[in-house]
């Protein structure tokens, strides 16, 4: 083990052999001679920070398809220079990445060229596969009726909620799976009309609930198991429960407040499970399942050998990764699905032997190629033979190593989007003068103005959920905290209804914020 000093955030971090044995799998081996990936010189947070801010995986906009010039939802504002498709025109054979390939220019930085074919090259507008009246989500899969919402997969009638499996009917979830009419949780399973639960295994009917397991009727409580008509751990018969609750007032805005409020002070007040960790062995960090020999890893499943890495599955021998899936022996990337020995790539899929790659599908020994599929031995877009392949890739790495960027995932600079347009905002939140500072951009007009007949301040919005006209829906509504824009979906408030909630006066990203702040308690 050896001790290093992050260049972005002057923390001290080990670097372990572990660690290094994963660097030498994963180092590329052209024409029979290794190419060794160096020591990274960011610590496992700025190294996740810096590939979160190619994922946008939450914020939409309205621009034009640069295809047919017909509207399209896209992860990429109209303001962007990237050149954006919609999925039918992209995943069709009208065009050909190939043909934005170019000669390298020993005279230019990797970086530089990189970002020019990586612009120029058309994106899909959003990911989305057998989804029915889901527009208006992102990495969306055999989903129906959801809204603003990402990561989804198995879904019905779901908003603002991200990476979920499985839910149906829930309104600002996140990590929650095979749950029905869910307000406000995170990392629920098997449960239903539950709000504000934390953790939780099949419960029902229950209200801020932390690390329970098979509890009805319980509010308030932390760490129960089988319980039913249970009060901040007090067991109460089922009168004098339900006058307990009655008293809160949840259907209004100052009794869910107070229940907010009064449960946040219960679990400050009294020790409580932190650490989630199933069927593991050898495992560190939160949130893991089935896993063995990892070490900080994060809301993942299936693991084996992996390090520094979250929200993946089924991987093996692989290290500082987000969104992965059915991968082996893979380094510093992010959103790609069944690839083996790939590193700095985001967006890969089914490929091998691939590296600084996006959106590549189906390819192996690829280097610094965007939108390819089905190709092999490619520089920048550009078919060689295997033998000019081999000759080339050691002589761009060479000019990577004394430009100082081989062996590091590509610099902010290059991503498509703003800090705060990112899933960075929302795992390791800036404000706008904090992340100038750091180095990274920010986009101010991030919200589209809505049309609306009526603006109202969210604050001065009626308390009781019966006392909210069907007006509302015209209405624009105003965040109090971000003085950020939004509107009610007819779906939306018709579950506010259902559950009788008070209608949120909070803007759907700030309650997401908030969200990730009460899963980490």
């Amino acid at each position: 083990m050896t001790q290093h000093t992050c260049t972005s955030c002057s923390q001290g971090f080990d670097f372990t052999e572990s660690d290094q044995a994963l660097l030498d799998k994963v180092s590329p081996m052209i024409a029979g001679k290794k190419f060794p990936i160096p020591t990274p010189e960011l610590c496992p947070d700025c190294r996740m920070q810096r590939r979160l801010t190619f994922r946008n995986q939450q914020t939409l906009y309205k621009r034009t398809c640069d295809a047919t010039g017909k509207p399209v939802v896209s992860i990429y504002s109209p303001d962007k220079s990237q050149k954006v498709y919609n999925a039918e025109e992209w995943w069709s054979d009208k065009w050909n990445a190939m043909d934005f390939g170019r000669d390298i220019d020993w005279n230019r930085s990797f970086m530089d060229q990189f970002t020019e074919i990586m612009r120029a090259v058309p994106h899909i507008a959003v990911l989305l596969s057998n989804v029915q009246n889901s527009d208006f989500t992102n990495q969306s899969y055999d989903t129906k009726d959801c809204y603003l919402s990402s990561a989804l997969k198995n879904c019905d009638t779901v908003l603002y909620s991200q990476n979920s499996n499985g839910i149906t009917d829930c309104t600002d979830v996140s990590y929650c799976f095979a749950s029905e009419l869910l307000y406000e949780c995170t990392d629920v399973y098997d449960s239903y009309g539950c709000a504000h639960c934390y953790h939780c295994i099949n419960c029902t009917d229950s209200f801020f609930l932390h690390d329970c397991i098979g509890c009805t009727n319980c509010f308030g409580s932390y760490g129960l198991r089988q319980q039913q008509y249970t009060f901040f751990n007090e067991k109460l018969n089922k009168e004098d429960y339900e006058a307990k609750i009655k008293e809160y007032a949840l259907h209004t805005h100052e009794g869910m407040q107070r229940a907010r409020q009064d449960f946040g002070a219960f679990l400050h007040n009294n020790e409580h499970r932190t650490d989630f960790q199933f069927q593991c062995e050898n495992v560190t960090g939160n949130n893991i399942r089935n896993s063995r020999n990892c070490e900080n890893c994060y809301d993942s499943l299936d693991l084996e050998d992996c390090r520094h890495s979250t929200w993946i599955f089924g991987c093996k021998d692989s290290m500082d990764c987000y969104g992965m899936g059915d991968s082996q022996i893979v380094y510093d990337s992010v959103g790609v699905e069944e690839v083996q020995t790939v590193a700095f790539s985001f967006g890969t899929t089914a490929s091998q032997d691939c590296y600084y790659t996006d959106l590549c599908f189906n390819c192996e020994y690829c280097f610094g190629c965007v939108g390819l599929r089905k190709k092999q031995h490619c520089i920048f877009n550009k078919q060689y033979s295997k033998e000019e392949y081999e000759q080339l890739v050691p002589r761009l790495i060479e000019k990577m190593q004394q430009e100082g960027v081989w062996g590091a995932f590509f610099s902010t600079s290059v991503s498509a989007f703003d800090y705060n347009e990112s899933k960075a905002q929302e795992v390791y939140p800036l404000t706008k003068e904090q992340a100038l500072q750091k180095g990274f951009t920010w986009k101010d007009d991030i919200d589209e103005a809505p049309q609306a007949t009526k603006v109202i301040p969210g604050d001065q919005l009626p308390s009781a959920i019966a006392d909210i006209p069907d007006d509302i829906l015209n209405w624009a509504i105003t965040c109090p905290k971000t003085n950020r824009p939004y509107k009610l979906t007819k779906t939306e408030l018709a579950f506010y209804r259902q559950c009788n909630l008070p209608v949120p006066r909070l803007h759907h990203d700030e309650r997401l914020a908030q969200r990730m702040q009460w899963r980490s308690l």
